[in-house]
């Protein structure tokens, strides 16, 4: 990490006025994930609530941000880019486990997630090789979401059967090829010189799509604590 913000394979490589042009066209793919989400709604029976309306908004919000960050690499862009993400990543965890545990532990077991995936990353921060690429070291962030998630799999294959359960598998496996590309991104220079960044998008993008998806399925399902 630099004062600037993130480096990537594309830094510095600026064309038709896009900083990283790569890594800014492909965020299309988060906003149409977005357009597709709210597509799914629509023709849904469950319609479009509050919660769901607010996946939607974030994930496109997201992919906006990261379009002028990756285009313009600004302090502000950088805002416009993980708040957003950040923000999904915490009312779709706490959706999840609502559905799976009641609000409360919910609420709890999702604080409890991001403070363990902080914590790793504190605790694992010295014993990283300070000559690796700076994403490297949030690795043990990814980790540690992903063995909280794996969990929340599992508690929805016994409440909601082995195809829902199924859906949450998916979107685990694309949020964790996402989070890989996103981390090997500055290794990879040498052998795609625009790296491996975008595939963080793209990844990420089917991910948060289906993240919406298995709400809405688990919303007509009819079961919640």
């Amino acid at each position: 990490m630099t004062p600037q913000g993130p480096i990537y394979c594309e830094t510095g490589h600026p064309w038709l006025g896009m900083a990283e042009p790569v890594n800014t066209i492909t965020n299309a793919a988060i906003i149409l994930a977005a357009y597709f989400a709210y597509r799914y709604v629509r023709k849904s029976k469950v319609g479009f609530s509050a919660d769901l309306v607010l996946l939607i908004f974030l994930l496109a919000a997201c992919g906006i941000g990261s379009t002028l960050w990756h285009g313009l690499r600004t302090w502000w862009a950088l805002q416009l880019d993980w708040i957003p993400g950040v923000l999904y990543l915490i009312v779709l965890s706490t959706l999840w486990f609502r559905r799976l545990f009641g609000w409360a532990i919910g609420i709890f077991a999702v604080a409890a997630m991001m403070a363990a995936a902080v914590l790793s990353v504190r605790l694992a921060w010295p014993y990283i090789d300070s000559s690796l690429p700076g994403p490297i070291h949030f690795v043990p962030a990814f980790a540690t979401i992903t063995i909280f998630a794996l969990g929340m799999v599992t508690a929805t294959a016994r409440k909601f059967g082995a195809d829902t359960a199924w859906l949450g598998g998916l979107i685990l496996m694309f949020a964790v090829a996402a989070a890989l590309f996103r981390s090997i991104d500055l290794l990879m220079c040498d052998l795609i010189p625009f790296g491996t960044h975008f595939l963080w998008h793209l990844g990420l993008s089917t991910a948060a799509y289906l993240g919406i998806v298995l709400m809405v399925r688990m919303k007509l399902s009819g079961k919640a604590t």
